[in-house]
């Protein structure tokens, strides 16, 4: 068996995914307990991070199709693969919406987030950056100069926006402007 299997993002996405977040729940209730709120929230990113890092390349393959042995082909394979995939490998809670499709621009929202979702319903939405603080690091990983892949993420549900925005652009130059937080 391989053990790269338990990684929430291979087989079935969506019950992985809610595993995952009941997990990260009980983790975060347990731990807020003893060490309060802040200092667990802090604890359960460094965990979250850190486990994610030893695996980064094994999700970019997996989540974009980006090789580490064709990172230039990276924007070309975002494109291909960000929606679809994130379908697939995510489930049914989310919701995917291809806002722009170019040769040099890719922008797709997320208007629908089970962790978004699952976190308010109980009452825990301090949680949520825990989720874009994972995200953080494939976007950092991203932004070297080998991807040929510029990234920008100027809304987020978890900030009490309508739409997560995950907009990739193509080359090391500024991004096209990507849709920018709504006047609330």
């Amino acid at each position: 068996m391989n053990p790269m299997n338990w990684l929430p993002w291979r087989g079935n996405g969506g019950r992985r995914w809610l595993a995952f977040a009941w997990l990260v729940l009980i983790a975060y209730r347990l731990l807020r307990r003893f060490v309060g709120r802040n200092r667990a929230l802090s604890m359960l990113e460094s965990s979250l991070s850190r486990a994610f890092r030893k695996h980064m390349h094994a999700y970019l393959e997996d989540r974009f199709g980006i090789s580490q042995s064709r990172p230039e082909e990276a924007f070309d394979r975002i494109a291909e693969n960000y929606k679809t995939r994130g379908e697939r490998l995510f489930g049914p809670r989310f919701t995917y919406v291809q806002a722009i499709q170019t040769d040099h621009q890719s922008h797709t929202h997320i208007t629908k987030c089970l962790f978004n979702d699952f976190f308010r319903a109980h009452g825990a939405a301090e949680a949520l950056p825990l989720f874009c603080a994972v995200d953080s690091i494939w976007i950092e990983e991203l932004h070297q100069p080998r991807y040929r892949t510029r990234f920008e993420r100027p809304t987020t549900l978890a900030e009490g926006d309508d739409a997560c925005r995950f907009c990739f652009s193509r080359g090391q130059a500024a991004p096209e402007p990507c849709a920018h937080r709504p006047d609330r």
